[in-house]
């Protein structure tokens, strides 16, 4: 049992330091509206567990400064503890395991040491009418190599908030991939601020949709050096009554030439009444660049439905099996064969293939 707050927060202080849709950044993802109806949590602090072989080790508190944000204020303010942990070897022999808590505000701050190797993956299981606010930050030394995998399966009355600020150094390099099924309001953002020549970026993502549930991915990619090569792909599914959201912009500053960035959005509609909000952006200062972006919003191909129902398919599993591939292709990538399995499974048991 979740304890409630004694306070309303649409009409207390912290409530109103919540982001609505009155903040342009988060004018589709109205968290103070959502929040004053699932507040289980939102004056609690949480307690990541982390699952290791030993390859990293536990700080009481992190030795830098979080980053910026409505929400990582919010978790500063309330003297949310900062849980810090520090790469000790150069390569990390298996993936560890984040598991973050049902509720409350989380602080977390990952290390990695120059030439560093780690891959995370990260659970995000919320509890029935919880409120979770996560701050993360990672600092990627020179040359090191940081992998994420994110899962989120909440409640369909959860409300999540989990914000992620990556420092990037010379030669650092990110592979990213999110899976998210959404919640009441879900917002998973990633900040990423490449300091560093020739980093590297991998940032993929896929929501899918059901009932009312909302799920808003947003990135801010601030390229600061010369010879960043970043790629993004994001895909969304939505049905019944949801709402998808994405956000992305590539901040490209002046010193940043022979910058090399593409982000695509892609989503699929499956219902009449769900939405889908979608902003691509490019803020480009340097002159010697190659950066672009794409966005498109559809439904199924009628004739391949008709096609593969010709030859004998039910058109429920016709319209899963396509669903599945126009989603699956953001994973293509990952170089951990079972995970992948084990994504692809998450798809197709939403998918009911």
């Amino acid at each position: 049992m979740l304890t409630q707050p004694s306070f309303t927060p649409a009409e207390d202080k912290l409530g109103n330091a919540l982001p609505s849709r009155r903040d342009e950044a988060w004018k589709w993802t109205d968290v103070r509206a959502k929040a004053s109806e699932h507040a289980g949590g939102l004056i609690e602090h949480g307690i990541p567990h982390l699952f290791t072989e030993g390859a990293v080790e536990l700080n009481l508190r992190g030795d830098k400064e979080m980053g910026e944000g409505p929400m990582s204020a919010l978790a500063e303010v309330l003297e949310t503890p900062i849980y810090g942990f520090t790469v000790k070897q150069t390569v990390t022999e298996k993936p560890v395991r984040l598991v973050m808590p049902p509720c409350g505000h989380t602080r977390i701050q990952i290390k990695l040491g120059s030439r560093a190797r780690l891959h995370v993956i990260e659970d995000h299981r919320g509890a029935a009418g919880g409120f979770s606010n996560i701050d993360m930050a990672f600092i990627v030394g020179k040359g090191a190599h940081l992998t994420r995998t994110i899962i989120t399966d909440d409640p369909a009355d959860h409300v999540r908030i989990a914000t992620t600020h990556i420092e990037m150094a010379r030669d650092a390099k990110l592979v990213q991939h999110t899976l998210s099924f959404g919640s009441a309001l879900s917002r998973l953002e990633t900040r990423i601020d490449g300091q560093g020549d020739d980093i590297k970026a991998l940032i993929n993502g896929a929501y899918l949709l059901g009932g009312s549930r909302h799920c808003d991915m947003t990135s801010h990619i601030d390229v600061a050096r010369p010879g960043a090569h970043i790629r993004q792909a994001v895909k969304g599914v939505v049905t019944d009554k949801t709402r998808g959201v994405f956000q992305g912009k590539f901040h490209v500053e002046r010193k940043a030439q022979h910058t090399d960035a593409e982000m695509r959005h892609d989503a699929l509609m499956l219902s009449d009444t769900s939405e889908i909000r979608s902003k691509p952006e490019l803020e480009i200062y340097a002159d010697d660049v190659a950066c672009a972006h794409g966005n498109t919003i559809g439904q199924l191909d009628e004739s391949a439905l008709f096609y593969m129902r010709q030859r004998g398919i039910p058109v429920a599993q016709a319209r899963a099996l396509l669903t599945q591939a126009f989603v699956a292709d953001v994973f293509d990538d990952m170089d951990d064969a079972a995970l992948q399995a084990d994504i692809l499974a998450h798809i197709s048991k939403w998918l009911g293939a």
